[in-house]
Protein backbone atom coordinates (compact mmCIF):
# COMPACT_ATOMS: atom_id res chain seq x y z
CA UNK A 1 0.00 0.00 0.00
CA UNK A 2 1.20 3.26 -0.76
CA UNK A 3 0.71 6.30 1.36
CA UNK A 4 2.26 9.98 0.84
CA UNK A 5 5.34 10.45 1.97
CA UNK A 6 5.33 13.31 4.98
CA UNK A 7 7.83 16.09 3.63
CA UNK A 8 8.36 17.07 6.94
CA UNK A 9 10.00 13.33 7.39
CA UNK A 10 12.29 14.21 4.88
CA UNK A 11 13.66 17.55 6.67
CA UNK A 12 14.74 15.34 9.75
CA UNK A 13 18.28 14.50 8.46
CA UNK A 14 19.16 12.04 11.59
CA UNK A 15 16.16 10.11 11.83
CA UNK A 16 17.18 6.45 11.27
CA UNK A 17 14.67 3.38 10.60
CA UNK A 18 15.56 0.03 11.58
CA UNK A 19 13.25 -2.24 9.83
CA UNK A 20 14.73 -5.77 9.93
CA UNK A 21 13.41 -6.88 13.52
CA UNK A 22 10.85 -10.26 12.08
CA UNK A 23 10.29 -13.40 11.18
CA UNK A 24 12.76 -14.00 8.34
CA UNK A 25 14.78 -10.69 9.11
CA UNK A 26 13.90 -8.63 6.13
CA UNK A 27 11.28 -6.44 7.66
CA UNK A 28 8.88 -5.66 10.89
CA UNK A 29 6.85 -8.43 11.14
CA UNK A 30 3.59 -5.65 12.05
CA UNK A 31 3.22 -2.13 10.76
CA UNK A 32 3.50 0.50 13.91
CA UNK A 33 1.12 3.39 14.33
CA UNK A 34 3.11 5.97 16.33
CA UNK A 35 2.92 9.83 17.74
CA UNK A 36 5.86 12.18 17.41
CA UNK A 37 5.71 14.71 19.45
CA UNK A 38 7.37 17.61 17.64
CA UNK A 39 5.64 16.90 15.02
CA UNK A 40 2.86 18.44 16.03
CA UNK A 41 1.76 15.04 17.73
CA UNK A 42 0.53 14.11 14.36
CA UNK A 43 0.03 9.85 13.86
CA UNK A 44 2.50 8.11 11.44
CA UNK A 45 2.50 4.82 10.25
CA UNK A 46 6.25 2.72 9.87
CA UNK A 47 5.34 0.15 7.23
CA UNK A 48 6.57 -3.51 7.36
CA UNK A 49 9.23 -2.47 4.14
CA UNK A 50 10.33 0.43 6.58
CA UNK A 51 8.84 3.12 4.83
CA UNK A 52 7.44 5.98 7.01
CA UNK A 53 4.20 8.21 5.79
CA UNK A 54 2.20 10.67 7.88
CA UNK A 55 -1.31 9.76 8.10
CA UNK A 56 -3.11 11.85 10.23
CA UNK A 57 -2.71 15.56 9.66
CA UNK A 58 -3.91 17.13 13.14
CA UNK A 59 -2.36 16.11 16.57
CA UNK A 60 -4.02 12.88 18.11
CA UNK A 61 -3.49 10.84 21.09
CA UNK A 62 -3.30 7.13 21.52
CA UNK A 63 -3.53 4.92 18.24
CA UNK A 64 -4.53 1.81 18.73
CA UNK A 65 -4.99 -0.98 15.79
CA UNK A 66 -8.65 -2.71 15.11
CA UNK A 67 -7.55 -6.32 15.59
CA UNK A 68 -8.03 -7.07 11.97
CA UNK A 69 -5.46 -4.49 11.37
CA UNK A 70 -7.58 -2.42 9.03
CA UNK A 71 -8.40 0.60 11.12
CA UNK A 72 -6.73 2.86 13.46
CA UNK A 73 -8.91 4.66 16.66
CA UNK A 74 -7.81 7.20 18.08
CA UNK A 75 -8.03 10.82 20.13
CA UNK A 76 -8.12 14.62 18.54
CA UNK A 77 -8.47 17.87 19.88
CA UNK A 78 -7.53 16.14 23.71
CA UNK A 79 -8.45 18.46 26.34
CA UNK A 80 -8.22 17.72 29.92
CA UNK A 81 -7.91 14.21 29.10
CA UNK A 82 -11.06 13.90 26.46
CA UNK A 83 -11.27 14.24 22.83
CA UNK A 84 -13.01 13.03 19.70
CA UNK A 85 -12.57 9.35 19.09
CA UNK A 86 -12.19 8.64 15.31
CA UNK A 87 -10.89 6.37 12.62
CA UNK A 88 -8.15 5.89 10.38
CA UNK A 89 -9.58 3.68 7.63
CA UNK A 90 -6.63 1.62 5.93
CA UNK A 91 -8.88 1.17 2.89
CA UNK A 92 -10.07 4.97 2.20
CA UNK A 93 -6.27 5.70 4.25
CA UNK A 94 -9.15 8.90 5.56
CA UNK A 95 -9.95 9.44 8.97
CA UNK A 96 -13.62 9.97 10.03
CA UNK A 97 -15.62 10.75 13.64
CA UNK A 98 -16.93 7.46 15.36
CA UNK A 99 -20.68 8.55 15.21
CA UNK A 100 -22.64 10.02 17.90
CA UNK A 101 -18.94 9.98 20.16
CA UNK A 102 -18.94 13.47 22.15
CA UNK A 103 -15.73 15.27 22.48
CA UNK A 104 -14.91 14.08 26.06
CA UNK A 105 -13.90 10.39 25.40
CA UNK A 106 -11.09 9.51 27.31
CA UNK A 107 -10.72 5.51 26.66
CA UNK A 108 -12.09 2.87 24.26
CA UNK A 109 -11.64 -0.85 23.06
CA UNK A 110 -12.30 -2.07 20.05
CA UNK A 111 -14.31 -5.58 20.45
CA UNK A 112 -12.09 -8.65 19.19
CA UNK A 113 -14.02 -8.92 16.05
CA UNK A 114 -13.04 -5.40 15.07
CA UNK A 115 -17.21 -4.69 14.36
CA UNK A 116 -17.76 -2.61 17.42
CA UNK A 117 -15.72 -0.15 19.77
CA UNK A 118 -16.80 0.33 23.46
CA UNK A 119 -15.88 4.32 25.00
CA UNK A 120 -16.19 5.99 27.67
CA UNK A 121 -17.06 9.48 28.00
CA UNK A 122 -16.60 12.40 30.92
CA UNK A 123 -18.08 15.41 31.70
CA UNK A 124 -18.73 17.21 34.83
CA UNK A 125 -21.72 15.51 36.04
CA UNK A 126 -21.42 11.53 34.81
CA UNK A 127 -19.46 8.89 33.12
CA UNK A 128 -20.94 6.85 30.91
CA UNK A 129 -20.09 4.15 28.46
CA UNK A 130 -21.27 3.50 24.91
CA UNK A 131 -20.46 0.53 22.28
CA UNK A 132 -20.84 1.90 18.69
CA UNK A 133 -21.88 -0.94 16.34
CA UNK A 134 -19.85 -0.23 12.93
CA UNK A 135 -22.20 -2.88 11.12
CA UNK A 136 -25.51 -1.53 12.52
CA UNK A 137 -24.20 2.05 12.50
CA UNK A 138 -25.95 1.89 16.40
CA UNK A 139 -25.09 3.55 19.47
CA UNK A 140 -25.75 1.84 22.77
CA UNK A 141 -25.57 3.14 25.91
CA UNK A 142 -23.96 0.47 28.38
CA UNK A 143 -23.42 2.05 31.72
CA UNK A 144 -24.30 5.78 33.17
CA UNK A 145 -23.19 6.45 36.62
CA UNK A 146 -22.09 10.12 38.98
CA UNK A 147 -18.89 11.46 37.43
CA UNK A 148 -15.86 9.43 38.37
CA UNK A 149 -17.90 6.14 39.23
CA UNK A 150 -16.54 4.04 36.00
CA UNK A 151 -13.75 3.11 34.44
CA UNK A 152 -13.44 1.13 31.17
CA UNK A 153 -11.95 -1.62 30.40
CA UNK A 154 -11.73 -4.17 27.37
CA UNK A 155 -13.74 -6.98 26.07
CA UNK A 156 -14.12 -10.76 26.38
CA UNK A 157 -13.09 -13.06 23.22
CA UNK A 158 -16.88 -14.00 22.52
CA UNK A 159 -17.37 -10.07 21.78
CA UNK A 160 -20.35 -9.81 24.40
CA UNK A 161 -18.84 -8.86 27.60
CA UNK A 162 -17.17 -5.41 28.48
CA UNK A 163 -15.13 -5.45 32.00
CA UNK A 164 -15.22 -2.28 34.29
CA UNK A 165 -14.86 -1.01 37.62
CA UNK A 166 -18.42 0.91 39.04
CA UNK A 167 -19.45 2.48 42.25
CA UNK A 168 -22.94 2.05 42.74
CA UNK A 169 -24.81 2.19 45.98
CA UNK A 170 -21.47 2.98 48.22
CA UNK A 171 -19.80 -0.37 46.48
CA UNK A 172 -16.66 0.04 44.53
CA UNK A 173 -15.66 -2.62 42.33
CA UNK A 174 -14.85 -4.91 39.44
CA UNK A 175 -18.09 -5.55 36.66
CA UNK A 176 -18.69 -7.14 33.44
CA UNK A 177 -21.71 -5.93 31.70
CA UNK A 178 -23.27 -7.77 29.16
CA UNK A 179 -23.30 -5.61 25.51
CA UNK A 180 -26.46 -7.24 23.95
CA UNK A 181 -28.27 -8.09 26.93
CA UNK A 182 -29.03 -6.30 30.72
CA UNK A 183 -26.42 -8.89 32.44
CA UNK A 184 -24.16 -7.43 35.19
CA UNK A 185 -21.98 -9.67 36.61
CA UNK A 186 -20.25 -8.36 40.27
CA UNK A 187 -16.59 -9.76 39.76
CA UNK A 188 -14.81 -7.84 42.83
CA UNK A 189 -15.92 -6.05 45.80
CA UNK A 190 -12.78 -3.66 46.26
CA UNK A 191 -11.95 -0.42 45.00
CA UNK A 192 -9.80 -1.94 42.23
CA UNK A 193 -8.70 -0.49 38.85
CA UNK A 194 -7.84 -1.12 35.34
CA UNK A 195 -9.79 -4.63 34.67
CA UNK A 196 -8.27 -6.53 31.63
CA UNK A 197 -10.35 -9.40 29.78
CA UNK A 198 -7.63 -12.63 28.92
CA UNK A 199 -8.54 -12.97 25.30
CA UNK A 200 -10.43 -16.03 25.96
CA UNK A 201 -13.12 -14.01 28.58
CA UNK A 202 -12.06 -16.61 31.22
CA UNK A 203 -9.71 -14.47 33.43
CA UNK A 204 -9.61 -10.86 34.62
CA UNK A 205 -7.01 -9.10 35.43
CA UNK A 206 -6.90 -5.55 37.31
CA UNK A 207 -4.83 -3.63 39.62
CA UNK A 208 -5.23 -3.39 43.57
CA UNK A 209 -4.31 -0.44 46.07
CA UNK A 210 -2.40 -2.19 48.91
CA UNK A 211 -2.03 -0.89 52.71
CA UNK A 212 0.87 1.13 51.94
CA UNK A 213 -0.24 3.06 48.81
CA UNK A 214 1.46 0.53 46.16
CA UNK A 215 -0.60 -1.02 43.58
CA UNK A 216 -0.57 -4.95 42.76
CA UNK A 217 -1.55 -7.27 39.92
CA UNK A 218 -4.27 -9.65 41.11
CA UNK A 219 -6.17 -12.00 38.81
CA UNK A 220 -9.40 -13.82 38.76
CA UNK A 221 -11.19 -16.76 37.05
CA UNK A 222 -14.87 -15.57 35.70
CA UNK A 223 -18.22 -16.84 37.62
CA UNK A 224 -21.26 -15.86 36.30
CA UNK A 225 -22.72 -16.71 39.28
CA UNK A 226 -23.81 -14.39 42.34
CA UNK A 227 -21.83 -12.35 44.14
CA UNK A 228 -18.09 -11.58 43.65
CA UNK A 229 -15.18 -14.17 42.23
CA UNK A 230 -12.10 -14.94 44.07
CA UNK A 231 -8.81 -13.60 43.08
CA UNK A 232 -5.65 -13.98 43.78
CA UNK A 233 -1.98 -11.40 43.57
CA UNK A 234 0.22 -11.86 40.98
CA UNK A 235 2.34 -9.70 42.44
CA UNK A 236 3.57 -7.96 45.65
CA UNK A 237 6.14 -6.50 45.70
CA UNK A 238 7.66 -2.80 46.72
CA UNK A 239 6.67 -0.38 43.77
CA UNK A 240 3.95 0.13 41.37
CA UNK A 241 3.15 -2.67 38.90
CA UNK A 242 1.48 -0.87 36.16
CA UNK A 243 0.19 -0.90 32.01
CA UNK A 244 -0.01 -4.13 32.29
CA UNK A 245 -1.38 -6.75 29.34
CA UNK A 246 -2.32 -9.95 28.44
CA UNK A 247 -0.63 -12.24 25.91
CA UNK A 248 -2.60 -13.37 23.22
CA UNK A 249 -1.79 -17.20 24.58
CA UNK A 250 -3.91 -16.42 27.56
CA UNK A 251 -1.24 -17.15 30.35
CA UNK A 252 1.57 -14.46 30.08
CA UNK A 253 1.48 -10.96 31.26
CA UNK A 254 3.90 -7.95 30.51
CA UNK A 255 3.28 -5.45 33.05
CA UNK A 256 5.68 -2.09 34.13
CA UNK A 257 7.15 -2.28 37.72
CA UNK A 258 8.83 -0.23 39.96
CA UNK A 259 9.81 -2.34 41.85
CA UNK A 260 13.75 -1.72 41.57
CA UNK A 261 13.51 1.94 42.16
CA UNK A 262 12.80 2.65 37.45
CA UNK A 263 10.30 1.53 35.27
CA UNK A 264 11.27 -1.82 33.85
CA UNK A 265 9.30 -4.19 31.52
CA UNK A 266 9.13 -7.51 33.81
CA UNK A 267 6.27 -10.93 32.50
CA UNK A 268 4.67 -13.20 34.85
CA UNK A 269 3.55 -16.49 33.94
CA UNK A 270 -0.28 -16.59 35.33
CA UNK A 271 -0.21 -20.22 35.96
CA UNK A 272 2.94 -21.06 37.95
CA UNK A 273 3.48 -17.40 39.12
CA UNK A 274 7.09 -17.32 37.72
CA UNK A 275 7.99 -13.57 37.29
CA UNK A 276 10.79 -12.91 34.71
CA UNK A 277 12.62 -9.20 34.20
CA UNK A 278 12.63 -8.30 30.62
CA UNK A 279 14.88 -5.13 30.52
CA UNK A 280 17.58 -3.34 32.61
CA UNK A 281 18.31 -0.29 32.26
CA UNK A 282 19.21 3.49 34.23
CA UNK A 283 16.04 4.73 31.99
CA UNK A 284 12.29 4.26 31.67
CA UNK A 285 10.52 2.20 30.13
CA UNK A 286 7.05 2.49 29.02
CA UNK A 287 4.31 0.82 26.69
CA UNK A 288 4.77 -2.76 26.21
CA UNK A 289 2.16 -4.20 23.82
CA UNK A 290 2.46 -8.14 22.58
CA UNK A 291 2.47 -9.26 18.98
CA UNK A 292 -0.81 -10.49 17.46
CA UNK A 293 1.21 -13.95 17.17
CA UNK A 294 2.59 -13.24 21.26
CA UNK A 295 5.98 -13.80 19.57
CA UNK A 296 6.99 -10.11 20.75
CA UNK A 297 6.51 -7.03 22.50
CA UNK A 298 7.19 -3.10 21.39
CA UNK A 299 7.49 -0.92 23.87
CA UNK A 300 9.31 2.98 24.42
CA UNK A 301 12.47 3.58 26.40
CA UNK A 302 14.41 6.75 26.23
CA UNK A 303 17.16 7.90 25.03
CA UNK A 304 19.03 11.03 24.91
CA UNK A 305 15.95 12.48 26.48
CA UNK A 306 13.78 10.93 23.69
CA UNK A 307 11.38 7.59 23.75
CA UNK A 308 12.45 5.22 20.71
CA UNK A 309 10.58 2.47 19.55
CA UNK A 310 12.15 -1.24 20.39
CA UNK A 311 10.79 -4.48 19.83
CA UNK A 312 12.05 -7.62 21.63
CA UNK A 313 11.72 -11.34 21.20
CA UNK A 314 9.68 -12.44 24.01
CA UNK A 315 11.10 -15.96 23.86
CA UNK A 316 14.85 -15.22 23.88
CA UNK A 317 14.83 -11.62 25.43
CA UNK A 318 16.65 -10.14 22.22
CA UNK A 319 15.98 -6.52 21.49
CA UNK A 320 16.34 -4.37 18.48
CA UNK A 321 15.59 -0.69 18.13
CA UNK A 322 13.39 -0.23 15.08
CA UNK A 323 13.04 3.57 15.01
CA UNK A 324 14.06 6.59 16.07
CA UNK A 325 13.76 10.17 15.35
CA UNK A 326 15.18 13.61 16.41
CA UNK A 327 11.10 13.81 17.55
CA UNK A 328 10.04 11.85 20.65
CA UNK A 329 7.55 9.03 20.49
CA UNK A 330 4.54 9.61 22.44
CA UNK A 331 2.23 6.68 21.74
CA UNK A 332 2.86 4.14 19.26
CA UNK A 333 1.25 0.23 18.57
CA UNK A 334 1.46 -2.16 16.05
Amino acid sequence: MNFAKATVLTAIATATLIATYACGGDGLSYEIAFVLEEEDNQLFLLETNGETSKIVNEAVENPVWSPNQRSIAFLADVSNGTGQLKIWDRSTEDDTRVPDAPNSVSKYFWSPDSRKIAYQTDSADNTEVFVHDFDADKTTLLVSEPAGNVELGNWSGDNEWVVMRIKVDGGDGIYMRSVNGVNEVQLTDYPDARPRFSLDGQRVAFARTQSDETTDIYTLVVDTGDGPSSASALTDDDGNETEFEWAPNGRDIVFLSERDGNAEIYSIDTDDKKTRRLTQNRVPDSNPIWSLNGKQILFRSEVDGKNHLFAMDFKSGSQERIYEDDSNIVDADW
